[in-house]
């Protein structure tokens, strides 16, 4: 090999490593995804740190669970105390970034 060559396998070894280092490690950091048996399939909402219920079979479909309740909308999430002592907790799990891009939402079944 040459001399180029060497260069070149090693930088691109190394910046496919770096690009890999901010992969599939959310999940590992993340709540545990509750067993509440009204609800099937949970999606994690980063913006506001908590799982909305994805299953369409529910009657809680796309509400955000928190603290063993559904709450079916960001207002009544956002006007609950104890979601309000999370969010200002340092246990609280988000990541408001504006931008969504691959990879942004995670989808989780319990059972």
């Amino acid at each position: 090999m040459t001399k180029t060559k060497k260069v070149l396998t090693s930088v691109s070894a190394t910046i496919f490593a770096l690009g890999m280092t901010g992969c599939g490690s959310e999940e590992d950091t993340l709540p545990e995804v509750p067993s509440d048996d009204r609800c099937q399939e949970y999606e994690w909402d980063n913006e506001e740190g908590v799982y909305v219920c994805d299953d369409d079979d529910s009657d809680y479909y796309r509400s955000y669970y928190h603290g063993g309740s559904f709450f079916k909308n960001k207002s009544a999430l956002k006007n609950n105390s104890s979601y309000k002592s999370y969010r200002n907790s340092t246990t609280f799990k988000s990541n408001t970034s504006t931008s969504k891009g691959f990879g942004s939402g995670s989808s989780f079944s319990g059972g």
